[in-house]
């Protein structure tokens, strides 16, 4: 696409001309600017403040604690082979 000297000189003068006419605008400093938040977005911002809070209940985490410092913690054979032949298959799906 080739643009002309006269393509140039219009754009140039019709800017010229818009820059002019903000200028002479009422001050910008006396208009407000104002927000305000919709009712999606607060319930939104709930929720991102309630997700990135730790999850986790107390007490269970007291007693796994309690019972693995005493060495009576004891996860069945049969749950951690179902859990690496889990991982293995969707590892081999990707």
């Amino acid at each position: 696409m080739i643009i002309s000297r006269a393509e140039i000189a219009s754009a140039l003068s019709a800017y010229k001309t818009v820059k002019r006419k903000s200028s002479t605008a009422a001050n910008p400093l006396e208009t407000t600017d104002s927000f305000e938040r919709s009712d999606a977005a607060s319930s939104l911002s709930t929720f991102q403040s309630s997700a990135t809070e730790p999850f986790y209940r107390p007490a269970l985490v007291d007693q796994l604690r309690h019972q693995i410092s005493e060495g009576r913690y004891f996860v069945p054979t049969e749950d951690i082979v179902e859990k690496l032949l889990g991982r293995l298959l969707v590892a081999a799906a990707y």
